[in-house]
């Protein structure tokens, strides 16, 4: 049974999703609300309350779900878990991917951050979540360091 499928990071690029997942739809993009962006290496979610950020959202396959779960490295690397959001006025639930053990911020590797800057481009989303999450980022590394000094 196919199911709604919620992607914050590099599964927002139309051009990755094509090869790994063929027979998956895009269906633009929907606010997720109470969440935000972190990187953790790659992409990562965080229930934050009173922040919202804007995902794409798919309609998967068993078999894409299968191939995003090998990619994602679940059950062990991420978690799954299903939130609500609206979409064309409905409630639906879709399912999410999240980091389970909470690794520490670190910096993408610009391939990978070029191939979800794109993805965002690819749904029309503002890319505003990346840069925060990369000035969050920033800071913690500044602190990391002056507490060392």
């Amino acid at each position: 049974m196919n199911k709604y499928y919620l992607a914050y990071g590099m599964n927002t690029n139309l051009e990755g999703m094509s090869r790994r997942c063929p027979a998956a739809v895009s269906l633009g993009s929907v606010v997720l609300t109470n969440h935000k962006l972190m990187f953790r290496t790659f992409c990562d979610i965080q229930y934050k309350i009173g922040h919202s950020m804007e995902c794409a959202l798919w309609v998967i396959t068993p078999e894409c779900e299968r191939s995003l779960d090998r990619l994602e490295g679940y059950p062990d690397f991420y978690g799954k878990k299903e939130v609500t959001v609206e979409f064309r006025g409905k409630k639906i639930k879709a399912m999410v991917y999240y980091m389970k053990d909470l690794h520490s911020l670190n910096s993408p590797s610009e391939y990978y951050l070029n191939s979800v800057v794109e993805g965002y481009y690819n749904h029309n989303m503002k890319i505003s979540p990346i840069i925060e999450a990369l000035e969050e980022l920033a800071g913690k590394q500044e602190d990391e360091y002056y507490s060392r000094v």
